[in-house]
């Protein structure tokens, strides 16, 4: 695993491929599949405190991601560099969803996500303000979104694999999709149906 010495300013560059399943059943389901990925982030971005379910889970992460820092899933990222803000999860990890196939990005991937989709927003802002449906620069933000979450989805350097070198970060063997098992209340089609992680695992993808 990568020292936290050399990685108090985490810079993953990883993207994977990911599938839902609640209660054993793989769902479809967008708002499901994003309540699955902020759980995830969450654990990933520790602290642990010592809960064994996601000590397990920040550990088979680490297995497959050269960059996550597993000190730091224990214990919690570091504070913003000169400040005295604490991390959150979407500063390193954001899922995109779709009706398609979904993604999980890390790191620089998931920050400069973040900020793009941030500019998405304020142009609708400026749009509702205006009273108007659209605009030049709304479909240029979305656009820049787009052919960015494009990019790096094309990029096969990004995606992790079945295996890497701890000391060269080489990545070898086929590429990995990311499974996040949950598990449920039982009260399905109700409005106090609710999700728990339990476990992920990786599993060789064609994708």
């Amino acid at each position: 695993m990568t020292s936290v010495t050399n990685r108090t300013n985490p810079s993953f560059t990883s993207v994977v491929p990911l599938r839902v399943y609640v209660d054993g059943l793989e769902t479809f389901n967008q708002k499901n599949i994003r309540t699955a990925c902020r759980q995830l982030s969450a654990v990933l971005a520790g602290p642990s405190k010592n809960e064994q379910k996601k000590i397990n889970i920040i550990k088979e992460f680490a297995k497959f991601d050269p960059d996550y820092v597993l000190q730091f899933g224990f214990n919690g990222y570091p504070k913003l560099k000169g400040t005295k803000k604490n991390m959150q999860p979407s500063d390193y990890f954001r899922c995109i969803a779709d009706d398609i196939k979904s993604y999980l990005f890390t790191g620089e991937q998931a920050k400069k996500l973040r900020e793009l989709g941030k500019a998405v927003g304020q142009e609708q802002q400026a749009c509702k303000a205006r009273k108007i449906q659209n605009s030049f620069d709304l479909q240029v933000a979305k656009r820049n979104y787009g052919f960015t979450i494009a990019n790096y989805i094309r990029s096969t350097k990004l995606r992790l694999r079945e295996n890497f070198d701890t000391l060269t970060k080489q990545k070898t063997g086929k590429p990995v999709e990311l499974n996040i098992h949950m598990t449920s209340n039982g009260k399905y089609a109700q409005s106090n149906f609710k999700m728990f992680l339990d476990k992920i695992t990786f599993t060789p993808s064609n994708s």
